[in-house]
């Protein structure tokens, strides 16, 4: 850009330094060029500035040389000073070409495990464990009950962080705590006091207590019997149905749709593997893969935090750093990439076209699953959005074409 076409990006920016850098007898926004130059430097300006020159011409140099390019490109600036011209330029990660070949002759065989017995009893028996009764008992703690407990653990005589609590309850045999300390619960009774040692796992998340031996000193002060409710029609009543078979046959079916949920699942998986398989691809630029593992990074990290948790503690925990966790993920990085192509690919080839119709009552589902959240709903209001829910119905329609040629 010749230095005479950069005066008004310069104007504009002057205005917005003026606004932060006061200017003796001029109000923010308002202070003259000459005056902002003295104050934080010409080269200051020009820095400000290059935001909006590549802004604002990087999208008409791409539409004058139409390029299918990934993400947002890489800009350095290659010449930037006073007086002359400024001139920059773009790196773009290209979207690879791809060959599917004959992918409408790729076939999967489809299958939908039956409802495991054993899962199914151990769903009824957690449904009964959410409903039990407690009831106080004079008799010496065992295996089942809940006992209430105040507890104190030490290291070489001093209490360690988090390890005490006040009426903590703790049902014996469930195997929350660390392992002997349940065990040695079992047996007393209420108001008595019983000190014991209990050793941490060697893979213990605390590195300073793992494999390390603690003395246990803890009170029972309640024990409580846990009486789990008959599987009966009473019980199923409280739960809102008729009878207990009614109650059964809602729970099998649930788990029915569970297993079919994660059966089309694991069938799309699997086509898309078999058609990237036999396709060819142009390599995949090293950008693109930054890009998806900034991607998968966010999603880990919003799950994290999603859960309650803390990024930094997560990867504390996995003994990792982000680098590293970058590094291991590179391949799974390419075959999402290629999974994207393959699905971008079918859709141009099967000439899947969405409708403005199918794009505004789709973005109407969202906003009224977003009815609480008025700025999330705003956002859905513009063309970029549209655009995107667009990409997500094609995309979702070029799949469900793969699956359907899969299973003829």
């Amino acid at each position: 850009m010749l230095p005479e076409e950069l005066k008004p990006y310069l104007d504009k920016a002057v205005r917005r330094i003026s606004k932060q850098v006061a200017v003796p007898g001029f109000r923010p926004g308002h202070a003259p060029y000459d005056m902002i130059k003295q104050q934080v430097g010409e080269m200051e300006i020009y820095q400000e500035a290059v935001e909006d020159v590549v802004q604002d011409t990087l999208p008409k140099a791409v539409k004058q040389e139409p390029i299918d390019f990934v993400g947002k490109p890489a800009v350095a600036i290659e010449s930037l000073a006073p007086g002359n011209a400024l001139v920059y330029t773009a790196t773009f990660a290209i979207m690879p070409k791809v060959d599917l070949k004959k992918y409408q002759t790729v076939k999967v065989k489809k299958t939908v495990p039956a409802v495991d017995e054993k899962k199914f009893e151990q769903t009824m028996a957690d449904l009964r464990k959410l409903r039990t009764k407690q009831e106080p008992v004079e008799r010496a703690a065992q295996t089942g009950d809940s006992v209430t407990i105040d507890f104190d653990i030490k290291l070489a005589g001093v209490s360690i962080e988090g390890g005490q609590g006040k009426d903590v309850p703790v049902v014996l045999g469930d195997k929350y705590f660390i392992p002997g300390f349940e065990e040695a619960l079992m047996g007393m009774k209420a108001n008595e006091t019983k000190q014991f040692q209990v050793t941490f796992p060697e893979d213990y998340s605390a590195k300073h207590l793992a494999g390390k031996t603690c003395d246990v000193t803890a009170t029972v002060k309640q024990v409580q019997q846990v009486n789990l409710p008959e599987l009966n029609d009473d019980f199923a009543k409280e739960l809102n149905f008729k009878s207990a078979q009614e109650l059964q046959d809602q729970i099998r079916a649930n788990l029915v749709k569970e297993l079919e949920q994660k059966a089309d699942q694991d069938f799309e998986t699997t086509v898309i593997e078999a058609v990237i398989k036999q396709a060819d691809f142009e390599p995949i630029p090293s950008l693109m893969v930054e890009y998806e593992l900034d991607r998968m990074m966010e999603e880990l990290r919003q799950q994290v935090e999603d859960q309650g948790g803390k990024f930094a503690d997560y990867l504390s925990h996995m003994k990792k750093t982000e680098p590293e966790l970058r590094d291991g993920w590179k391949e799974h990085a390419d075959k999402r990439i290629k999974g994207a192509l393959v699905i971008k690919t079918v859709a141009e080839q099967e000439k899947i076209e969405i409708t403005e119709d199918a794009i505004t009552a789709e973005i109407a589902r969202r906003k009224a699953y977003y009815k609480d959240a008025p700025d999330t709903q705003k956002q859905m209001d513009g063309f970029d959005y549209r655009a995107y829910v667009r990409t997500v119905l094609r995309n979702e329609q070029a799949v469900k074409k793969l699956k359907e040629l899969a299973e003829k």
